[in-house]
């Protein structure tokens, strides 16, 4: 399985992955960006789920920090 990244719906969001953390990662969208504050959901190529918040916007570039609480 590869990364995925989907909206809080299940659409998912073309990306290209510059930069990943155990905090969070910074993409930069193929096509329309998801939306500040939007709920997102990360596939590791592992197969382990992340769900995040998207914190910042430019243009394509965005950026969401993970919840890492259990």
């Amino acid at each position: 399985m590869r990364f995925a990244l989907t909206d809080s719906a299940g659409v998912e969001i073309a990306v290209i992955v510059r930069d990943i953390s155990t905090r969070g990662l910074s993409a930069a969208a193929m096509g329309t960006p998801p939306a500040l504050n939007e709920v997102v959901r990360a596939r590791l190529a592992d197969g382990r789920v992340l769900w995040g918040l998207v914190r910042w916007q430019d243009d394509n570039l965005f950026g969401v920090e993970f919840d890492t609480q259990e």
